[in-house]
C-alpha cells in the first residue's frame, strides 16, 4: 500500500491549499479507491488490468512547477489471467526480465485555475519509456469533489509499437492504441499553521 501512497506526492502537493486563517491543508491518498489501469483491445478477447505496484520519486515546488519520475514496476501486471499476466511479461510484450521498470517523467502539472483549491481539470505532461524507448505523452485529470475529499480521474492512449511492443497474432489481433487510466481518491488531512 506505501508504493501507492506515494503517487500522492506528484498529484497532491499541486492541490494544497492555504487557509483564510493562513493554515496549510495536505492531501493522503485512499490506496483502497486508486488505480493505474489499462485497456488493450482485440478482436477475440480484451486485456484489462491494473500495475499493482508504483512510486514517484522527485519534487513538486510550492509554485506547482513538478520535476520527477512516477515509475512503474513492470512485473506488477495484473489481468486476472496468470497466463496471460507471464505471456505480457515476457519479450513479446513488455520484456520485464530486461526492462524491469516503466519510468513517467513528469515535466509539468498545470491547472486550470490560478488557484489550485479551485481547479477542477489539471493538464500533464511528461515523458514515457517503456523498453527503453521513450515518447511524450499527456494527460487530462479531472477532479470531482469538495475540498475535503475528492476524486481525480484521467484517460490517454499510448500507441504500443512506438514502444517497441509490435508483437500480433493473426487469429486475435491486438490493436495499437492502448488505453491507460488513472484514479486518484484524495483525503484532505490535518492543519498546519
Amino acid at each position: 500500500m506505501h508504493r501507492q501512497l506515494t503517487i500522492a506526492t506528484l498529484m497532491l502537493a499541486p492541490l494544497s491549499l492555504t487557509g483564510a486563517a493562513g493554515k496549510t491543508y495536505w492531501y493522503e491518498i485512499d490506496a483502497n479507491q486508486s488505480q493505474i489501469a489499462f485497456l488493450a483491445k482485440s478482436r477475440i478477447a480484451n486485456a484489462q488490468g491494473v500495475f499493482r505496484k508504483w512510486e514517484f520519486k522527485g519534487k513538486i515546488t510550492a509554485n506547482l512547477h513538478v520535476v520527477g519520475d512516477l515509475v512503474i514496476d513492470c512485473a506488477s501486471i495484473d489481468t486476472d489471467n496468470e497466463r496471460r499476466d507471464n505471456h505480457l511479461r515476457a519479450a513479446d510484450f513488455f520484456d520485464c526480465a530486461q526492462f524491469a521498470r516503466h519510468t513517467f517523467r513528469i515535466l509539468s502539472v498545470k491547472a486550470d485555475d490560478k488557484s489550485p483549491a479551485k481547479a477542477r481539470r489539471f493538464d500533464v505532461t511528461g515523458e514515457l519509456t517503456i523498453r527503453g524507448q521513450s515518447q511524450p505523452v499527456s494527460l487530462e485529470l479531472h477532479r470531482e469533489g469538495d475540498d475535503k475529499s475528492f476524486v481525480l480521474t484521467g484517460s490517454t492512449f499510448i500507441d504500443r509499437e512506438a514502444y517497441g511492443i509490435t508483437y500480433n497474432s493473426a487469429l486475435n489481433p491486438i490493436e495499437k492504441q492502448v488505453r491507460i487510466d488513472i484514479r486518484l481518491t484524495l483525503v484532505r488531512k490535518g492543519e498546519r499553521p
